[in-house]
């Protein structure tokens, strides 16, 4: 069992399962784990020119059923542009495989396990009003900075 462990989280190993299970959705479908969001314009100019290139965006399902991402810059991009999103889908007690993404993921309130801790501490960073209102997630973003 050890050597399949060390098998799956294999970062080579982690990249070929991770283009298995990109998606292409509507990005109006997905929420937003943070009030706002910095440096939109030039992913914008980006998506207008060429459409969505580079990475899929980390989304998780939530226990309400509904998605949520992680990656909100991308997503309010593809929103602004009208196009879809490309995505992995991450269900919500599904275990973060790599200390990078952990890493990428850390707040100072915590350094997530699962996709749904990782989501959960960024919505905890918001304010509390946002918290008590959107503790899945907000279809709508406070400011978008260009």
């Amino acid at each position: 069992m050890k050597g399949l462990s060390r098998l799956f989280y294999n970062p080579k190993v982690q990249k070929v399962l991770r283009a298995l299970r990109t998606r292409t959705i509507s990005a109006g479908k997905i929420r937003f784990s943070q009030t706002s969001v910095n440096g939109a314009g030039d992913i914008i100019d980006s998506m207008k020119k060429n459409g969505w290139k580079g990475d899929a965006i980390d989304v998780v399902k939530m226990p309400d059923g509904k998605l949520t991402t992680i990656d909100n810059t991308r997503l309010v991009a593809a929103q602004i542009v009208g196009i879809d999103a490309k995505v992995v889908i991450h269900n919500f007690n599904e275990k973060i495989p790599d200390k990078g993404t952990k890493d990428r993921l850390t707040t100072k309130k915590g350094r997530p396990k699962t996709w749904g801790e990782a989501v959960k501490l960024r919505i905890g960073k918001q304010s509390s009003s946002y918290r008590k209102e959107n503790p899945n997630g907000s279809r709508t973003l406070e400011k978008v900075n260009m």
